[in-house]
């Protein structure tokens, strides 16, 4: 699976230089930021600005600790090619891209997304991640500004040890960096035409983590006033520091490094981040952890006792997630017998008996679908406005065989554009996804895209709004049944 995901990784950073490249038609208009001139390119009604170094490199002295200040420079920075991806323990990887309408100008106070990446806190870059390519043009065009970041992966982000604890500082260095950029952003995107004050953060899985964990952490707090959450795992758990730190001396031991003091930090820091070895599969290789200071509670924790910031909010995912896992029909004989009946009448109502469906619709409902409507529930009961999506389109040349829409399938529709190479089936449904999304982004309701009503979730009415093969269909209690016995069978 990790070769796999690797090699997609790469294929997709491909497809990027090569979209980057087309974008290279014309000069855009060079942008004075507080670190200097940028010099980018523009084409299809769009600039880009690509490769800006939005905190220090975090190598040598500066591994494992909070990002410190961008370079600054004399003369006009080349931006027109992305820096490096954080992948493979690459570590001078702290770069961002934006991507304006090409007629913006500062002063125009545009809305802004940032996006942030999804894979599993271990691959994945600003560009593209699962062979999604990140391309903010259709946003362009539509009058909103992306900024696409990088953030540090694996052990260079989400590690910890007792010699890095007694530094003070914190062990999700990823999510930190996250903070640095959306700082970044708050001070520099009047430059490009954006407005500081109008910030909608939004990431698909290990990145839709990250934007519930940034509503969640006073450090975030004012950087931003709304926020999409795709495939965001909203139960999620951090691990404990006690855990993490146990995770990291024991990698330290495997490299060569003993002891929990000064010199083993130094030790630790002089040591290539390859020779650190990783236990546990792809998806336990990193992440959040409960440090105490960034990160102080799991997700629905955080949202039950009310310390996120309360902002418009989008929460959804895709008919099968559970492509990211893959479960066995045999893992439903595990389930206690007095489940069984309430199962099958949740999960095959028309006693169709195809088992391998059934286990797929249960572990989406038990990962997303019904951590999104509990989430939901939560943020609505605490006043904030918030809208619930389900994407279920496939394509119609797999449909007849597919489980449903997997985890990513909807990144593509949400950026669009014809780099993206959609089938003709699949335009009208990117232009609706991506119209929704901007929509939000710069009036805070996605119901204002001029499509059909997407209704905010409310207790009374609990709607959503479906993304499927016959269109876009508002909902009312989408998969009630499934659901509430998903929620029996939450962990308590």
């Amino acid at each position: 699976m990790i070769r796999r995901a690797l090699v997609a990784g790469a294929l997709a950073l491909a497809v990027a230089t090569a979209s980057t490249a087309a974008l290279a038609q014309a000069a855009a208009p060079v942008v004075k930021i507080r670190q200097g001139a940028l010099a980018g390119a523009a084409g299809d009604g769009a600039a880009s600005y690509l490769g800006i170094p939005y905190a220090a490199a975090p190598v040598g002295e500066l591994r494992w600790k909070l990002p410190a200040p961008g370079p600054a420079w004399s003369g006009t920075r080349d931006a027109t090619k992305p820096g490096a991806s954080c992948e493979k323990d690459v570590e001078d990887c702290l770069y961002l891209n934006v991507t304006t309408p090409s007629n913006a100008r500062p002063g125009a106070k545009l809305p802004v997304m940032v996006w942030i990446h999804g894979g599993a806190f271990v691959i994945g870059t600003s560009t593209a991640a699962f062979g999604a390519v990140h391309d903010g043009t259709e946003f362009a065009k539509r009058g909103v500004i992306t900024v696409t970041l990088n953030y540090r992966l694996g052990h260079a982000g989400w590690f910890a040890h007792p010699a890095l604890d007694a530094e003070g500082h914190t062990a999700n260095y990823g999510l930190a960096d996250q903070i640095a950029a959306l700082k970044w952003v708050k001070a520099n995107i009047a430059s490009f035409g954006g407005d500081p004050g109008n910030v909608t953060i939004f990431g698909e899985s290990a990145g839709g983590i990250s934007v519930l964990y940034l509503m969640l952490t006073p450090d975030a707090k004012g950087l931003f006033q709304k926020a999409i959450g795709e495939s965001s795992f909203p139960r999620h758990t951090p691990y404990t520091l006690a855990a993490a730190d146990a995770s990291g001396l024991k990698a330290a031991k495997a490299a060569g490094v003993e002891g929990a003091d000064a010199a083993a930090a130094a030790a630790l820091r002089k040591l290539p981040l390859s020779q650190l070895p990783y236990s546990g599969g792809f998806t336990e290789r990193a992440q959040p952890i409960l440090d105490g200071k960034l990160i102080t509670s799991g997700i629905t924790q955080g949202f039950a006792a009310a310390r996120q910031t309360k902002v418009p909010l989008i929460v959804g995912g895709n008919s099968n997630e559970a492509s990211l896992f893959r479960p066995k029909p045999e893992q439903l004989d595990a389930l206690p017998p007095a489940v069984q009946p309430a199962l099958k009448a949740a999960y095959d109502p028309k006693g169709a008996d195809n088992r391998v469906q059934m286990v797929n619709d249960l572990t989406t409902d038990n990962f997303i679908t019904e951590p999104d409507r509990n989430l939901a529930r939560i943020a609505a009961k605490a006043g904030e406005p918030v809208w619930l999506y389900y994407f279920s389109f496939t394509p119609e040349k797999t449909r007849a065989t597919s489980l449903g829409a997997g985890h990513v399938a909807e990144v593509r529709f949400v950026f669009g554009g014809d780099k993206q190479k959609f089938a003709p089936e699949e335009v009208a449904l990117s232009n609706s996804v991506n119209a929704y999304w901007a929509a939000f982004a710069k009036s805070g309701s996605p119901d204002s895209a001029g499509g059909p009503t997407w209704p905010k979730f409310e207790a009374a009415h609990e709607a959503s709004i479906e993304f499927g093969a016959d269109g876009v269909h508002p909902r009312e209690h989408q998969f009630k049944d499934r659901l509430d016995l998903a929620e029996k069978l939450q962990p308590k």
